[in-house]
Parts: structure tokens; C-alpha cells; sequence
């Protein structure tokens, strides 16, 4: 019986060491929790089989909304290989596409299932943004960076590789005269007079970088456009103006006739008053009495002279 006690214990020992021994196989490491826009996030994983990781936004849970990225841990990757998690495998959730600035979680799961063996919690910061991502010719390019120290923005025509022989066209500190998170316009920043053929940016492709501790090391990139600017069409000439019309010369007033409107206004016009004397001038009754009356008494005076020449 104490026989068969020690071989169970043996046997449960064993196990167990195993079970750690598989245990201590299965690790997630991420070198730091905090990552520039675009900048490589890179994982290093240990599991077997199946195991896998995935990358969600932070506080969904596996199972639920399916991962942004994922691979498997044993397949995908040699053992202790760092991997850059946006290189792997994609379940095109188009918001996460690119990873944006945000919170997220990183997930080691097991046996192609959903249990969860480890996590790690990240951030990404928003490093280097523009308002747009074409221009027209002339345009102000906004730019919004984050940095300490002597991290600097600069400005190069596509292809160009900062370091690599040839200045920036515009360039500024971010941290050094300006506010991380500040809106810039490039064109506001330091020119080299070397790029003069560039300093008024002319159409074509340019590539904005974020590069650290006054260096050449690229913390993040964004490639934009410059439209050609539309053509000014020419203004036509002006027609001269036709000359104002003259007035018309006022019409002569017709002639009065002479003859017959004096006919005419002669039978128009009011009859004279019988009170009224050829000399046109009005005469008052009293008047009338007082022009005869030396008359009328001449003449009484003179029929009585004469009855009484008659009766002597």
C-alpha cells in the first residue's frame, strides 16, 4: 500500500512539473506599451499547436468581434521571433485597417480557441497627422506631430530617404519653438536654400517624416500629393460702351390760330352785365339816380314855368 501511495505521488509530481514545464513554454512580450502612428509593433510569442495571438481593440473580447490582426504563434513565426503584428494576417475590419490612434489589446489564446493564456495592453499615439492628403499647388500643409527633445518634422520629395545625401525642402523642431500636438504649416518652417528648386512646392508626391532626437531615425511617415493648381482662364477684353442715345429736341408748341380761336373764345365768353357801361366799368344804382336827377328836376321846374305862363 505505501508502495502503490509513493507511486501515485511520483506519477501527480511529475505531471505537474510537466504541466509547468509547458506552462513556462507559453509567453507574450511586447518591448514597450506605447507606439507612434504607423510605427512597427512588434511581438514576440512562444506557444504550440495552435496557439495564436490577435490584436483587438482594448475591451472587446475574443470570441466576440473577430481580431484586426492574428497569427499563429507555432506556424506563423520561429520560436522568440519578434513579429511586426500588422504584417500578419488580416480579418479586414476596414475601421482598424491601419491600426489609428487608440487603446488596444494584445491576446495570447490557445489551441485555435478563445481561452486566454496571457495579455498586454497598448496604446498608439497619434505621432504624425495632416489635414489632408492631397493638396492643390499653393496650398497650406497642416501638419500635427508629437515628439520631445529634438524630434523634427521634415519634408521631402517621394522616394527621397532622410539621411541619405539630401536635405529636407522645409523642416521644424517639434518640442523646440513650437507645442507637441500643435498644427503647423510646413511652409512656415526652416527652408533649406539648398532645395530651392522645391520652395514653392510644385505638383507631384512628397513624403512628410516624423524622425527622432534631431537624427535620421524614422519614428513615422505619411505620403501625400500636390495637385497641379488651376489655370487662371483669361479674362476677356472689355467691349467699349455704346454711346448714350441723344435726347429728342422738344417738339415746337403747336401755333394758336389766329382767327378762328379768337371766334372761337369770343363765343366762350360771358355776356356783359346790362349794369355794365361800354367803358366796361360797373355802375351802382345810386349812381345811376344821381346822373339823372338834374335832368328830371330841370324838367319839372321848366313844365311848371310854363302851366303858369298859362294861367296868367
Amino acid at each position: 500500500m505505501k508502495k502503490l501511495i509513493t507511486v501515485l505521488f511520483l506519477v501527480t509530481a511529475l505531471l505537474t512539473l510537466a504541466v509547468a514545464a509547458s506552462a513556462a513554454e507559453k509567453y507574450l512580450t511586447l518591448p514597450k506599451t506605447e507606439y507612434g502612428q504607423n510605427e512597427d509593433i512588434l511581438i514576440t510569442a512562444s506557444g504550440e499547436g495552435k496557439d495564436w495571438v490577435g490584436i483587438y481593440a482594448k475591451g472587446e473580447t475574443p470570441g466576440g468581434p473577430a481580431s484586426i490582426y492574428w497569427y499563429y504563434v507555432a506556424e506563423d513565426a520561429e520560436p522568440g521571433e519578434a513579429v511586426d503584428i500588422r504584417e500578419q494576417r488580416s480579418n479586414n475590419r476596414a475601421e482598424y485597417d491601419m491600426l489609428p490612434p487608440g487603446e488596444y489589446t494584445v491576446w495570447l489564446l490557445l489551441n485555435d480557441g478563445y481561452d486566454p493564456f496571457d495579455s498586454v495592453d497598448i496604446t498608439i499615439l497619434a505621432t504624425l497627422e495632416l489635414d489632408k492628403y492631397a493638396y492643390t499647388e499653393g496650398d497650406d500643409i497642416l501638419v500635427t506631430a508629437n515628439g520631445e527633445g529634438k524630434d523634427w518634422v521634415g519634408l521631402y520629395p517621394a522616394g527621397e530617404i532622410p539621411g541619405g545625401g539630401t536635405q529636407s525642402i522645409y523642416w521644424y523642431y517639434v518640442a523646440d519653438g513650437h507645442t507637441p500636438m500643435e498644427q503647423v504649416n510646413i511652409k512656415s518652417g526652416t527652408h533649406n536654400t539648398d532645395r530651392s528648386d522645391y520652395a514653392d512646392l510644385p505638383a507631384g508626391d512628397y513624403t512628410m517624416f516624423l524622425l527622432a532626437n534631431d537624427g535620421y531615425d524614422v519614428i513615422d511617415s505619411i505620403d501625400f500629393t500636390i495637385r497641379e493648381g488651376k489655370k487662371a482662364e483669361p479674362v476677356p477684353a472689355a467691349e467699349e460702351p455704346a454711346p448714350a442715345p441723344e435726347e429728342p429736341a422738344p417738339e415746337a408748341p403747336a401755333a394758336e390760330p389766329a382767327e378762328e380761336n379768337a371766334a372761337d373764345n369770343a363765343q366762350d365768353a360771358p355776356a356783359a352785365s346790362t349794369d355794365t357801361a361800354a367803358t366796361g366799368t360797373e355802375k351802382s344804382g345810386c349812381g345811376s339816380f344821381l346822373a339823372c336827377g338834374p335832368v328830371v328836376l330841370l324838367s319839372v321846374l321848366g313844365c311848371g314855368l310854363m302851366a303858369r305862363r298859362k294861367e296868367r
